[in-house]
């Protein structure tokens, strides 16, 4: 048991920093969306979900702020993040960056069919009395809080990459951030979701978006060395 325990502690030693970031970062959110799931499903917890909603109606709804809450919402509807992914992925292949291109559409195809699956598995129904028309399908979890923090979220990726100002990049990423999580607030001021649904949306979205950038980071960086190694080995046999 000591041996194994040793062996263990060297291996983990001996992993990267950003590896060892990345699990912990995606253990932290599946836990996250695992102990929201277990509440909701299993103990039938409401508590969480009528006090947000409760301190919503109290304070913050009206008129303005409701026609506010629509025009944020729209901005991670399947309508518009069709259109918003086709332009990003026009860009880079006009600039033929096919191979980015590809992970884009990966990513964002992926994370559609993920939520899609996630909300036949649970088949929670959505909220009572929503400030809009209603939607018919499930609620569980929240598809614009997934959808929205990945799209953003990867967009903040692509921006990072670029070779900006570093103040100007921190600004338009932190703001991107802050609009995602804004559309994941419209939905549980419209009643169109539980909080608990946003919160294990946003869970699924970094999660998913966190570990495909990984891999394609790391995919890439693979490429490099055997491009390297390649070109070392010629340069060699000259």
């Amino acid at each position: 048991m000591r041996r194994s325990r040793s062996f263990l502690r060297r291996y983990i030693t001996q992993l990267p920093i950003g590896l060892l970031l990345v699990l912990g970062l995606f253990a932290g959110a599946l836990f996250v969306f695992t102990y929201t799931a277990h509440e909701v499903f299993a103990e039938n917890e409401e508590n969480f979900d009528d006090t947000v909603f409760h301190f919503v109606a109290s304070h913050l709804t009206n008129a303005a702020l409701t026609s506010f809450m629509k025009a944020v919402t729209y901005f991670a509807s399947a309508h518009f993040l069709q259109i918003a992914y086709g332009i990003v992925l026009l860009f880079y292949i006009v600039r033929k960056h096919f191979k980015r291109a590809a992970e884009i559409a990966a990513i964002g195809f992926g994370g559609f069919l993920l939520n899609y699956f996630m909300k036949l598995l649970f088949h929670r129904l959505r909220p009572p009395h929503p400030l809009i028309a209603p939607l018919q399908n499930f609620s569980f979890p929240s598809g614009h809080a997934t959808s929205g923090f990945i799209f953003y979220g990867l967009l903040s990726y692509l921006l990072w990459k670029t070779q900006l100002a570093p103040l100007l990049k921190y600004l338009v990423i932190a703001l991107l951030i802050l609009f995602s999580l804004l559309i994941g607030f419209s939905r549980i001021y419209l009643r169109l979701h539980y909080p608990s649904d946003v919160l294990a949306g946003f869970c699924c979205g970094f999660a998913w978006l966190l570990i495909t950038v990984y891999l394609f980071e790391h995919l890439e960086k693979k490429v490099h060395k055997e491009v390297a190694k390649e070109s070392s080995s010629r340069s060699n046999k000259r």
